[in-house]
């Protein structure tokens, strides 16, 4: 009696033991990639026909022009503009085709296409299973027309599109927080606004009024205004050229500014990164603490560029790695350089022509 329920104690605990075991042997395995375009980076090439360039996370590996590779020769459109990401969809901007091609993100394969309802839309985002893109409409007056598509992500169907527009207040990024969208009313240096927009009564609740500066384009006195925005731990850092402004998320008040100002130029493409801000000046990578109350005197990196127009084309800081696009002549080829943070270069890639952004696929 005692043998048998030693026997079948025994008999139990093996059947636990190799059932341990394999759960253990299991959730070591890595995960199985969810297509040939999983764990690496996209690069969306502007073109004249946009493109999508593939690099590997360990950056060893390229692969061009992804999507007419995958979908048989079919394109994106012209002047591919951005990408923004839902679950496992990407929706790839094209703004001289007013075209939006929506893919999955892993395979690269054609879901469907918004073709309707767009007028040169420039920048995306999904809330609450809707997806809200700003358009800067017709280019030749003013941007007195620009609005907001909002579109409809089960059926691909604009469901309504919303004035937004003034002279002078170009829409361009748009960024989601707390159920409230942040929509930057300002485009080629000129403007000084963001709005802040409620999805659910599609109105917009507050503007901030961001730094502008008067100086010379061409030779002619000019005002410039804001020109990118992060939002990070409940405050918005707008850059405005020579100055970078935080303001309280909440009360929208003005927290604090800082000067930035440089021989090289302006100060582009602000980032945010494990509170550190990074920004560009030229060809030059700036960066500073979140809580710093002066510019750095130093830039972290320099690249070479003999390009005229598409100098910092593109800039990211991902995963203790720092992007940067050259844009070329914009009518070949031309490549991104991926550094770390201490600004050494790991990595030269050729892309397509004229690279202006990079999205992860992890």
């Amino acid at each position: 009696m005692k043998l048998t329920k030693f026997l079948a104690a025994a008999f139990i605990g093996s059947i636990l033991f190799t059932s341990c075991s394999s759960d253990d042997d299991f959730s070591d395995q890595p995960d199985e990639p969810l297509g040939n375009y999983d764990n690496g980076i996209l690069v969306l090439n502007e073109g004249g026909t946009g493109t999508v360039t593939y690099i590997s996370e360990d950056l060893q590996t390229s692969e061009q022009a992804i999507y007419q590779t995958v979908n048989d020769g079919d394109d994106i459109g012209a002047y591919a503009q951005s990408i923004f990401f839902d679950d496992d969809l990407a929706y790839i901007i094209s703004n001289g085709s007013n075209l939006i091609t929506v893919v999955n993100r892993y395979t690269f394969e054609l879901v469907g296409k918004v073709d309707s309802g767009l007028e040169v839309p420039r920048y995306g985002v999904v809330e609450n299973g809707k997806a809200y893109v700003t358009n800067q409409g017709d280019l030749t007056d003013g941007g007195v027309d620009d609005f907001l598509t909002i579109i409809d992500l089960e059926t691909l169907e604009v469901e309504q599109t919303i004035p937004m527009g003034a002279q002078d207040e170009a829409l361009e990024y748009i960024k989601e927080e707390g159920g409230l969208l942040y929509i930057q009313k300002a485009s080629y240096d000129t403007g000084n606004k963001i709005a802040v927009f409620n999805p659910t009564t599609n109105t917009v609740d507050n503007t901030i009024e961001t730094y502008t500066y008067t100086g010379t384009l061409y030779g002619a006195p000019k005002d410039f205004g804001l020109n990118s925005f992060e939002i990070e731990d409940g405050f918005i850092y707008s850059l405005s050229g020579s100055y970078l402004e935080k303001f309280n998320l909440n009360t929208l008040e003005l927290e604090s500014s800082i000067s930035l100002d440089y021989e090289g130029g302006d100060a582009y493409n602000i980032d945010i990164e494990d509170d550190q801000i990074y920004f560009t000046v030229a060809n030059s990578v700036y960066t500073m603490s979140i809580n710093a109350d002066a510019a750095p005197e130093d830039a972290l990196l320099t690249y070479n560029t003999n390009s005229a127009w598409g100098v910092m084309y593109g800039f990211e800081v991902e995963d203790d790695r720092i992007y940067v696009a050259d844009g070329g002549d914009f009518v070949s080829d031309s490549f991104v350089e991926v550094y770390d943070l201490e600004g050494n270069l790991l990595s030269n890639i050729t892309v397509g022509v004229g690279p202006n952004g990079f999205y992860f696929n992890d």
